[in-house]
C-alpha cells in the first residue's frame, strides 16, 4: 500500500514551505510511502485528468485536494470529479481534504462571506461532508482548532481573536502573499491533521 496525495501547489508544498509539504510530512508519520502528486496550478480537470492516466490505486489510499483553481462550474460537478477519480481508480480507502482559503477572502474562489463564521461550516465544506462523511478533513477547522498545539506553537493574541471568527492564524502562512497556501508549519499541521483522520479510518496504525 502507498499514500497518493493529489492536488495542486498545496499538495505540492510549492510557495513557503521550505521545502516540506504535507505529502512528505504523513509519510514520516506513518511510515508509508507517500507520492506527492501535487502540480501547481492545475485545476480539477487537470488533476482529474492525470488519476485517470496514472490508473489503479485499488490498493492505495487516496487523497484529493482540488478546487481552488478553478474547473468546476458548481459543487456537483466538483463532487463528481471527486467520485470519478475515486470510483475509477478504484480507491475505496480515500481522504477528501477541503480547501484552507480563509472564509471571508473574496480574492480566492471559495469567497463565502463578510461574516465571520467561526468552526461553523462554510458552503463548500458543508457540500463536502453531505458527499464523503467521514473521510472529509475540515483543513481549515482543523488547522485553527489543534494546529498550533501539534506543531508546538505559542498561541498569540491575534491568534485566539482569529480562531473565534474561524481564520487560521497567520503563524502558518505568509499573509502578505495571499490567504490561501501555507508555510512549513502549516504543512506541517495539516499533515497531523490527516495522519489523524487516517488512523480513525483504519487506514495506518
Amino acid at each position: 500500500m502507498e499514500i497518493n496525495c493529489w492536488g495542486d501547489s498545496m499538495a505540492e508544498g510549492y510557495f513557503w514551505g521550505d521545502d516540506v509539504s504535507y505529502p512528505s510530512v504523513l509519510e514520516e508519520l506513518t511510515g508509508i510511502t507517500t507520492n506527492n502528486f501535487g502540480i501547481r496550478s492545475e485545476d480539477s480537470v487537470e488533476i482529474l485528468t492525470r488519476s485517470l492516466e496514472y490508473g489503479d490505486q485499488s490498493g492505495d489510499v487516496m487523497i484529493i485536494q482540488m478546487g481552488d483553481n478553478g474547473g468546476w462550474k458548481n459543487m456537483e460537478e466538483l463532487i463528481e470529479q471527486h467520485r470519478t477519480m475515486l470510483r475509477e481508480g478504484g480507491a475505496d480507502k480515500y481522504i477528501i481534504v477541503s480547501s484552507t482559503d480563509d472564509p471571508n477572502d473574496f480574492q480566492q474562489i471559495w469567497g463565502y462571506t463578510t461574516e465571520p463564521v467561526g468552526l461553523e461550516d462554510t458552503w463548500y465544506e458543508a457540500a463536502l461532508r453531505e458527499a464523503f462523511g467521514e473521510h472529509l478533513f475540515v483543513a481549515r477547522k482543523y488547522l485553527v482548532e489543534k494546529g498550533l498545539e501539534v506543531t508546538g506553537l505559542t498561541e498569540t493574541e491575534e491568534d485566539r481573536e482569529r480562531a473565534e471568527d474561524g481564520l487560521i492564524s497567520l503563524q502558518f502562512r505568509e499573509p502578505e502573499l495571499d490567504n490561501t497556501h501555507l508555510n512549513a508549519a502549516g504543512y506541517t499541521a495539516m499533515a497531523h491533521g490527516i495522519y489523524e483522520l487516517g488512523q480513525q479510518l483504519g487506514y495506518w496504525k
